[in-house]
């Protein structure tokens, strides 16, 4: 799916893209390999230690300069329709998947890991005291946090 996406969005580029797949945890990418890393909607399975080992890795594989950019579902306290907001994470995507995509269990832990993750808060600190510099910013009222920033040069 990714290899088509990039193949559709990018054309003559798409060569220029290496597609890796890999455990994030234990990957043997060499240091200094990566110009961009970016992970959509993964980080909510990991534990905080597990966080910190990626935010290590992530910061030993990008290139001086490189980029990273995160995002994940989260549970946002304070928010005054939270409550419906979980019900549909914990009630509703289950149910729809159950349903119509035939049993598939991409949400069927998505309430349980949202409220587990609560927000990017750690995975950014995890990052900065790999070394990058980080933005944690937070979307749709909380909904989803994500980090970006970058691995800065040394001069």
């Amino acid at each position: 799916m990714h290899l088509e996406a990039v193949d559709r969005l990018h054309g003559k580029y798409a060569d220029m893209i290496t597609h890796i797949e890999a455990d994030a945890l234990r990957t043997d990418l060499p240091s200094d390999y990566a110009d961009l890393v970016i992970s959509t909607f993964g980080l909510k399975t990991f534990d905080r230690d597990h966080q910190s080992v990626l935010a290590k890795q992530i910061a030993r594989i990008l290139k001086p300069g490189g980029s990273f950019a995160l995002i994940e579902a989260s549970d946002p306290k304070g928010w005054m329709l939270r409550p419906f907001y979980r019900f549909y994470l914990d009630r509703i995507l289950p149910q729809i998947e159950r349903f119509f995509l035939k049993g598939a269990k991409d949400f069927s832990m998505i309430g349980t890991y949202t409220r587990n993750y609560g927000d990017s808060t750690h995975m950014a600190e995890a990052l900065r005291e790999a070394g990058l510099s980080v933005t944690l910013k937070n979307h749709f009222f909380g909904c989803a946090t994500s980090v970006a920033g970058y691995r800065p040069v040394k001069r």
